[in-house]
C-alpha cells in the first residue's frame, strides 16, 4: 500500500473513530435567564372575636355553666365561639378542629370523651363546610361536641372526675391543595 493510501485510510479511521462515539464532539447546549417574576405566599390566621365569648350547652340546648354543671355518661356538651377566620392563597383551604380537654388528676381519661369536628356557620345562620376556602375568611360561630361516652366496661370509673375545660382550643390546619395526577 503507498503512503497516500495508508495516510487516507487513517484519517478516515480516525473521522470514524471521532464520529462513533470514540471521540469527544460535544453536545451542544445554550441557556437564557428570563424575567419570570416573584410569587407571594397566602396566610391563614385564626382569632376568637372580641365580646364574642364562647358559650356552653347541654343536650338539650341550655346554657349552662362548667362551674356548677353535673355531666352524666351519655351527655353531650356543645361549645360555641366566634372566630375570625383570614385565609389567603390562590388554592387555599383549611380546616378547624377542636382540641380534647385538659385532664389532670380527676379521674377522666382521654376515653371518657370523645370531641366531634366542629360545625361551621355564618352569622346569618348560613352553613360552612367543613373545608373552608379564601371565600369563608371573616367572622364564623364553631360549635364543637363534647360526648361524655358510656363505658359500660368501667362502672362508676368517672363519678365524681373533673376536666378542665375553661381553655379549648381552636385550631385551623391548611390542608394540601389537590393535583393533578
Amino acid at each position: 500500500m503507498n503512503k497516500m493510501a495508508k495516510g487516507a485510510l487513517a484519517i478516515g479511521v480516525g473521522a470514524a473513530l471521532l464520529l462513533g462515539g470514540g471521540g469527544t464532539l460535544a453536545i451542544w447546549n445554550d441557556a437564557e435567564t428570563t424575567a419570570s417574576g416573584s410569587i407571594t405566599a397566602g396566610d391563614l390566621q385564626l382569632s376568637p372575636v372580641v365580646g364574642g365569648e364562647g358559650k356552653w350547652t347541654n343536650a338539650v340546648g341550655t346554657v349552662v355553666d362548667l362551674n356548677t354543671y353535673k355531666v352524666v355518661p351519655g351527655d353531650v356538651l356543645t361549645y360555641t365561639q366566634k372566630l375570625n377566620v383570614k385565609l389567603t392563597g390562590d388554592l387555599m383551604t383549611a380546616k378547624i378542629s377542636a382540641t380534647q380537654p385538659v385532664f389532670g388528676n380527676g379521674g377522666f381519661a382521654a376515653a371518657d370523651v370523645t370531641v366531634e369536628a366542629p360545625t361551621l356557620k355564618k352569622a346569618d345562620g348560613t352553613a360552612i363546610p367543613a373545608i373552608l376556602k379564601p371565600a369563608d375568611s371573616g367572622d364564623i360561630i364553631a360549635s364543637a361536641k363534647f360526648t361524655f361516652n358510656n363505658r359500660l366496661d368501667q362502672a362508676q370509673s368517672s363519678v365524681n372526675a373533673n376536666a378542665t375545660f375553661g381553655a379549648i382550643t381552636y385550631k385551623l390546619d391548611q390542608q394540601a391543595p389537590a393535583t393533578k395526577p
